[in-house]
């Protein structure tokens, strides 16, 4: 193991047998390896620390923190704090990493050094794996206007300076299942500096079993309102099959009235 790794990847897990092998072959598959690579176990009650274990004991870059469920702020800041490298790349259990992402990221920081964040663009794949479509959101400075709004700054896609970080005082609690948004505004309003890297350089999962999925009860009426939103509106038709008379109508409306979004309507 290098003992002092350019970047730290911080991986909180709980539960997530069905996708781990794809997130941490994605990681350890990277162009750049000069990595260190933090998985906390938050006390999964399923096969998921087996999992990392087998991994651990292939490749030296893994630090298993193996610990009872305190959630995910805790493990976050667990593994900020042992992180050697000076720049934290997040990641989550159920997504998948392209290859070139730290490539990429370390490239932005090196071509400008007064940065303190970047993020990338995502590309959507479902429960099964299938793409979706690309994600939609504004440019930075739109972006860093209407965070109170809603973040669009995917936080598994994230890479920061870990001094920045720390000296903020970390991940709080202060927005339950929002610490990431609560995180881009106390960076914002300390003058940090982010960084928009428009390319796709994640899988971002939309996973039924996650917080923010659960807002519907029909997975796929999800789905199918993030193709509206992500500005691929023919494509809601693919999951007719999967919904109620009722959401079809709500949706067909969504499709036809896009301008009645949030979103579009932006500061």
């Amino acid at each position: 193991m290098n003992v002092n790794p350019i970047i730290s990847v911080v991986m909180p897990v709980y539960n997530a047998e069905q996708y781990l092998d794809q997130a941490i072959e994605s990681i350890l598959n990277q162009t750049f390896d000069d990595f260190e690579f933090i998985i906390i176990n938050d006390g999964s009650l399923d096969s998921s620390l087996a999992i990392i274990r087998k991994y651990e004991r292939q490749d030296k870059r893994i630090f298993l923190i193996d610990k009872d469920n305190g959630g995910i702020v805790d493990a976050l800041n667990d593994g900020l704090r042992i992180a050697k490298g000076k720049f934290i790349a997040r990641m989550d259990s159920d997504d998948i990493a392209y290859p070139n992402r730290f490539e990429k990221q370390i490239k932005v920081f090196g071509d400008n050094p007064e940065i303190d964040l970047v993020y990338t663009d995502t590309k959507l794949i479902d429960k099964n794996g299938d793409i979706i479509c690309d994600s939609w959101r504004p440019n930075l400075e739109k972006t860093l206007l209407n965070l109170e709004i809603h973040t669009f700054v995917p936080h598994p896609t994230v890479m920061f300076k870990k001094d920045t970080v720390l000296n903020l005082g970390g991940y709080t609690m202060i927005r339950p299942h929002a610490e990431d948004l609560d995180l881009w505004l106390r960076m914002k309003n300390n003058g940090c500096k982010f960084f928009y890297l428009n390319k796709n350089l994640l899988y971002y999962r939309l996973n039924p079993n996650s917080v923010r999925a659960n807002a519907h009860d029909n997975y796929w009426y999800k789905v199918a309102t993030r193709v509206i939103t992500s500005g691929y509106r023919l494509r809601i038709f693919k999951y007719y099959k999967y919904l109620s008379n009722k959401e079809r109508l709500i949706l067909l409306i969504k499709m036809i009235f896009p301008q009645s979004y949030f979103h579009r309507r932006l500061k």
